[in-house]
């Protein structure tokens, strides 16, 4: 198809203004926004220097903060405000406890800021520092006699902006910081002194922090105390993040039947610096049951899944008073609970498997 000048004219008038709209469309789209992340110290106890690190004169550690621009350099300040919710039910948050705001400072393309780096005479200076007065009062009525902000939830709230002739879109980031305060720990099972606990027993223990390490002991004849038997290697030692632990059927040395063993837990308290502090519990024993119920209950279990030709031999150890004790024993090597539990499920299964049964 010809074309006359005319026409040709108009196209290239149109394609030139679609170039144009192309070239213009960046300029009309959002600018891309800085991006902020956070990391903090894994503590469940802070000090009032802690807190208030601005004026702290030996601040630790309490997190760090990412800023990305996605490649640009700008100039940016930073403002971070901290609102409270204790455990008590009192709270900080409008106005926060604090409020915090930076002098301008450069980023280039990214920057990572901790809050050592923030305070008077430091790479990133405040220019406006403000405490709540009621928020200020309640913690040092709290802190200064006990050493440890009161347990609540505290959360970080944090914006960075720009501040450059073209800014980008503002970053934010919040993190909360939980503090648990555990200052006791009190065991609750098996009570001290306990002469009928079961071999795989359920220890029990208040602590208000987030992990514990149990150690468990054999008394040995011949150690008059609790302490003296936690000179010896231990039976079990486990790091724990509950206040609960079952004793394992399996892997570990087994608790036997007569024998007394000692206990205690320590609980660990982060705090701000890197440092766990221990809360350790007081010693405590047990001795596990002579008779074991569950070990008659499987001896009950055999009799019924094995031929009725066999019931005189477990009548002969009932007439005897004769029960099962210690170790369990197949083919000479110790078995398991749940070991000995699969082979009484085989004999149901396959009672001819059995040639002779007796009594040692």
């Amino acid at each position: 198809m010809n074309e006359s000048p005319g026409q040709h004219t108009r196209r290239r008038r149109v394609f030139g203004l679609l170039l144009m709209g192309l070239l213009l469309l960046p300029a009309l789209l959002p600018a891309q926004g800085i991006q902020v992340t956070a990391i903090t110290a894994p503590v469940t106890t802070l000090g009032i220097g802690d807190v208030d690190f601005v004026n702290s004169p030996t601040p630790k550690w309490l997190f760090t903060i990412d800023i990305n621009t996605g490649g640009r350099s700008i100039t940016a300040i930073m403002k971070v405000g901290l609102t409270v919710r204790l455990a008590s039910g009192e709270s900080y948050e409008n106005p926060p406890a604090v409020e915090l705001t930076t002098r301008t400072f450069a980023i280039n393309s990214t920057r990572t800021i901790t809050n050592l780096d923030i305070g008077k005479g430091k790479p990133i200076q405040d220019s406006i520092y403000t405490k709540d007065d009621a928020a200020k009062k309640k913690f040092e009525n709290v802190a200064l006699p006990s050493g440890t902000m009161p347990a609540g939830t505290y959360t970080f709230h944090v914006q960075v902006l720009d501040v450059s002739a073209n800014p980008m879109s503002p970053g934010t980031t919040d993190f909360t910081i939980s503090l648990y305060n555990p200052t006791t720990m009190e065991l609750l099972f098996p009570s001290d002194g306990d002469q009928e606990v079961s071999p795989f027993p359920l220890f029990q223990w208040m602590f208000d922090g987030l992990r514990s390490h149990l150690a468990i002991f054999e008394k040995l004849p011949g150690q008059s105390t609790l302490e003296e038997a936690t000179t010896g290697d231990t039976v079990l030692s486990r790091l724990v993040d509950q206040t609960v632990f079952q004793y394992p059927s399996g892997g570990v040395r087994s608790l036997q039947p007569g024998k007394t063993y000692v206990w205690f837990v320590e609980g660990f308290v982060g705090s701000a610096g890197g440092v766990d502090q221990k809360i350790k519990s007081p010693l405590r024993s047990f001795t596990v049951e002579a008779r074991p119920g569950a070990m008659s209950s499987l001896l009950d279990e055999l009799e019924r899944a094995l031929d009725p030709k066999y019931k005189p031999v477990f009548d002969q150890i009932r007439a005897e008073g004769m029960t099962p004790f210690g170790s369990t024993l197949m083919n000479g090597a110790a078995i398991s609970g749940p070991d000995l539990q699969k082979l009484l499920d085989y004999i149901r299964n396959n009672p001819g498997a059995v040639l002779t049964v007796s009594v040692e």
